[in-house]
């Protein structure tokens, strides 16, 4: 009866980081897909205008490498409107804050370089923009 009762035991307290340990799995693979599917969206509708290299190079629109995490108009090199700069000291590029931006560029930094709607490319859904959003956090 002992060795059933530790046996019990020793199933009820591994199940449990068993379960976060395929939680974590599940999420991870979740994430891999969620990345591959906003790189496809970024080389429609970011890579006319942006490079998503690591070479990091400049275009009409600075590169998107290294991106989140960093604050708006840090990328050396590149030119940023006067509307950007102005606001670079209150935006860090996290999920909330691309996430507005990719909805409407316009509306977070008002009197900004940036295009996206104009150039004819279909608004992202909500699900496009949090796949991109993924994109852009592994690009580092």
């Amino acid at each position: 009866m002992k060795k059933f009762a530790l046996i019990a035991l020793a199933i009820v307290i591994a199940l449990p980081v068993a379960s976060v340990e395929v939680m974590a799995m599940d999420d991870a693979k979740m994430i891999k897909k969620m990345v591959k599917k906003g790189k496809k969206v970024a080389i429609k509708q970011c890579f006319a205008c942006h490079d998503i290299t690591a070479e990091k190079q400049n275009r009409v629109g600075p590169p998107l490498w290294g991106v989140y995490g960093k604050p708006a108009g840090s990328v050396e090199g590149y030119e940023y409107s006067a509307a950007h700069l102005s606001k670079a000291d209150s935006i860090v590029w996290d999920e909330a804050t691309l996430d507005a931006y990719l909805q409407d560029p316009k509306a977070l930094i008002p009197d900004n370089k940036m295009a996206f709607p104009v150039v004819g490319v279909k608004p992202m859904s909500d699900k496009q923009r949090r796949n991109v959003i993924e994109f852009l956090k592994s690009l580092k």
